[in-house]
């Protein structure tokens, strides 16, 4: 089965943490990649062959969450 990479891309824009992925085909880690993306960007890489970025969706980030939340506050 082919091994995949797949890099938490942190805040700086550099590697947080590499999580090693076996997976059938292209289009499972495709999935699994998808899967693990939190508040920051997911790549997913076989050997030195970029297959995808998948990004964090903004709405539900847990900085856009405190964002909206400080922006919903009352005027002082």
């Amino acid at each position: 089965m082919p091994e995949y990479q797949a890099y938490d891309i942190g805040e700086d824009g550099h590697i947080q943490q590499r999580i090693d992925l076996i997976c059938a085909d292209n289009g499972e880690a495709k999935e699994r990649a998808k899967s693990l993306v939190d508040i920051y960007p997911i790549q997913l890489w076989q050997s030195d062959h970029k297959l995808a970025t998948f990004d964090p969706d903004p709405m539900t980030a847990d900085r856009a969450q405190g964002w909206l939340k400080g922006e919903l506050r009352p005027p002082k």
